[in-house]
C-alpha cells in the first residue's frame, strides 16, 4: 500500500474488532476520477468508494468500478489491491467508521454482499438508478447502508444542471446521483485516518 510502519499498524488495529465496518476512499488521477471528484460536494480529493470489512482476518474491500473486461463490475479484493498505488495511480485514501452497528447489522450487511456477489453487476455509466444490475460506487454503498437502516441512513440524491462537456458526456440535461462524499455528512458515519501519497 505504500504506508509506513505507524500506518501499518494502525491497519493492524482495526482488524481487532472484526464486527466494524468502514468506508474506504481513495483519490486517483484517472479519467473516472476527475468526473467523481468534480461532482463532489466538498471533498476534493476522494474519487472513489468502497465497503471495507475484515473477513477471516483478512481486510477486504467491496466495491463497484468500471472494469471494461471482467464478467461483473462488482469488485470483492484486499485492501493492498484497492490500494495499489502504482496501478491505480492513487494520491490520496481515508477510512471512516460506521457506527452504532449491532451484529444483527453486521449480519445483514454480510449476507447483502453475498448477494451483490452473485449477480453481474455493470457499472451504470449514465447514473440512472433505474436498473438493479447496473450501479456507481456511491449508489452501491448507498443500497447497503439504507438497506439496514433505512433512517439511520436516509441519505438523499443530489441535483446538478449539466452542461458543456459533462452535458455531452452524460446526454443529459439534469445528474441526479449520490455524490462520492455523500455519506461524510452522515452523523453515524466518522473519519478515523487519512493518508496523502503524492
Amino acid at each position: 500500500m505504500g504506508c509506513n510502519d505507524s500506518n501499518s499498524t494502525f491497519l493492524e488495529e482495526l482488524k481487532s474488532d472484526d464486527s466494524q465496518v468502514y468506508l474506504i476512499y481513495r483519490g486517483t488521477n484517472s479519467k473516472e476520477g476527475f468526473f467523481a471528484k468534480e461532482f463532489n460536494i466538498s471533498d476534493t480529493l476522494s474519487t472513489h468508494v468502497g465497503l471495507l470489512i475484515y473477513d477471516k482476518g483478512n481486510s477486504i474491500v467491496h466495491h463497484v468500478v468500471d472494469t471494461k473486461s471482467l464478467p461483473s463490475d462488482y469488485k470483492v479484493e484486499t485492501i493492498d489491491d484497492f490500494l495499489n498505488i502504482e496501478k491505480e495511480d492513487i494520491y490520496y485514501t481515508s477510512i471512516w467508521q460506521i457506527n452504532h452497528l449491532d451484529t444483527f447489522n453486521f449480519k445483514s450487511i454480510k449476507r447483502n454482499l453475498e448477494k451483490f456477489n452473485k449477480l453481474k453487476i455493470k457499472f451504470d455509466k449514465s447514473f440512472s438508478s433505474k436498473d438493479s444490475t447496473k450501479l456507481y460506487c456511491s449508489e452501491f454503498i448507498f443500497k447497503v447502508l439504507n438497506n439496514i437502516d433505512s433512517e439511520k441512513f436516509n441519505i438523499k440524491t443530489r441535483k446538478r444542471k449539466l452542461s458543456g462537456i459533462y452535458k455531452t458526456y452524460f446526454r443529459k440535461d439534469t445528474l441526479e446521483y449520490y455524490p462520492v462524499d455523500v455519506f461524510q455528512f452522515n452523523g453515524n458515519i466518522v473519519k478515523v485516518k487519512e493518508w496523502h501519497f503524492k
